[in-house]
């Protein structure tokens, strides 16, 4: 135990006793936890001022619990990493298929005439650049694998004195709708 922590003594001596006793092992993980403990000082060797960087330290693991793919952190589960790739892949595909088959598509707009006599053209469109992938590991024995895509629809208008003009004016972006589906992997993304 550290000095001044619960259960140690209060002796000031304590930890030049524990390295005598227990030797290098304990001084050096003392020395590694002291220094990472400590902000990095991070200097421009432009400039002659230290600036504060903050280091992220990662808390040691739980050692009761086995390491299974189950409980590894994300980006060391080979498996799920793998599955995200490919839900990434499936959903690009997906979005492609929604906007193609809209029932609102640019190809199937629809154009209104208002009171005054103008046409409005108006037409949904997922932007694939709106789109988020999550994937994480179910609990069923059947669906390994559960899939969160979320995505941002969104409207657009544009006006003009005849059907045709407006359907060839540039077009704005007048509201956007935010989608998310779930999707199951058995045997592919479904």
């Amino acid at each position: 135990m550290l000095c001044g922590s619960a259960g140690a003594p209060a002796d000031p001596h304590f930890f030049t006793e524990a390295v005598m006793k227990n030797g290098f092992p304990i001084a050096l993980a003392l020395a590694t936890i002291l220094a990472l403990s400590v902000p990095a000082l991070a200097q421009d060797a432009t400039k002659k001022e230290a600036k504060t960087v903050s280091v992220a330290i990662a808390k040691p693991s739980d050692k009761t619990l086995p390491v299974a793919s189950q409980n590894l952190p994300v980006y060391l589960d080979e498996d799920l990493a793998r599955q995200h790739k490919a839900f990434k892949s499936f959903a690009r595909v997906k979005i492609s298929s929604l906007n193609r088959n809209h029932r609102f598509s640019r190809s199937r707009m629809v154009v209104t005439k208002m009171p005054d006599g103008t046409y409005k053209a108006r037409y949904h469109a997922i932007s694939p650049d709106s789109m988020v992938c999550k994937v994480r590991r179910s609990k069923s024995k059947t669906v390994p694998y559960v899939g969160v895509l979320s995505y941002k629809e969104q409207i657009f208008e544009a006006s003009g004195a005849t059907a045709s003009e407006a359907r060839h004016a540039a077009f704005h972006a007048v509201k956007v709708i935010p989608n998310r589906h779930i999707f199951c992997y058995k045997n592919g993304w479904k």
